[in-house]
């Protein structure tokens, strides 16, 4: 399904659309390509009487080597009068207004101000990451948004953060909050049957936030109010990872008896953490 969603938008995809300066000029189009190209997608607000838009397109953005970070991102230029729904839908209240989001458009940094070039280029380093390892999730809620689609996105990114570096790791928390809240809405509203096995498991994903922020004694605080024996056996894994891990972060003795549980995945992704955070 991946290979075919990405291979299909490859092929009626028009590059024609990409200007000589490199810019797309539909967001739609412009989020299609990042997921089907595992990048993110850099969004210029902009319109024709801004002096300073003007300014950024002449001293920043037309620089080679901003032009070759740029290659990072798929970059799209939104007229704020032609594209009044997009502008409001993000909240842009002024321009120039830099984002960068993911392929469904949730916001992953934002920023409204002039940049100069030395500016430009500190930013698209920062966030020129590949985003293969969350591809066939995009692809799933892509094509449909539902708790299920919504819902692994949370935990996907929240995982994901321990593949970026830690100045950038806030923001796609943040991104994995989006999902996560978007998810318990549309479960409210769903038919699925025990919802409270996905209510507890996004329970224990925010204890596993504070870990990833290297915040132990909040996490066990947290850990503490949940009733062992209320854990549901689709959650147990998970559990036992996340007691591992806070009594390893807390140089605590438990957590040779909690290493025992930790089957192999879990042991691989526990070094992850305990490398970033010890």
């Amino acid at each position: 399904m991946k290979q075919l969603f990405i291979a299909l938008f490859l092929c009626l995809f028009s590059f024609n659309t990409i200007q000589a300066d490199n810019w797309l000029h539909s967001f739609e189009e412009a989020k299609k390509l990042a997921i089907a190209t595992n990048k993110l997608v850099l969004v210029d607000f902009w319109a024709t009487w801004c002096g300073p838009c003007k300014r950024m397109d002449s001293e920043s953005w037309s620089k080679e080597d901003v032009q070759v970070l740029m290659d990072n991102y798929i970059p799209v230029k939104i007229d704020i009068d032609r594209n009044r729904g997009i502008a409001q839908q993000y909240g842009v209240n002024g321009i120039p207004f830099i984002f960068i989001l993911d392929g469904n458009g949730k916001v992953v940094f934002k920023e409204m101000s002039y940049k100069n070039k030395s500016q430009l280029i500190k930013l698209l380093k920062k966030y020129a990451i590949n985003t293969s390892l969350l591809s066939r999730d995009l692809i799933n809620y892509y094509q449909k948004n539902n708790f299920t689609t919504a819902f692994r996105l949370g935990c996907k990114y929240q995982d994901f953060t321990l593949y970026v570096t830690k100045d950038i790791k806030d923001d796609f928390l943040n991104v994995s909050e989006t999902y996560f809240e978007e998810s318990k809405k549309q479960l409210k509203e769903s038919s699925i049957k025990n919802k409270h096995v996905f209510l507890q498991k996004m329970e224990l994903y925010e204890i596993q936030e504070l870990l990833i922020l290297n915040k132990p004694e909040k996490a066990l605080k947290k850990l503490d109010r949940i009733d062992v024996e209320k854990i549901d056996k689709l959650n147990t894994s998970l559990y036992n990872f996340i007691n591992y891990v806070v009594y390893k972060l807390l140089d605590d003795d438990k957590a040779k008896a909690c290493e025992e549980k930790l089957n192999k995945n879990d042991k691989q992704k526990a070094l992850l953490f305990l490398e970033q955070n010890i």
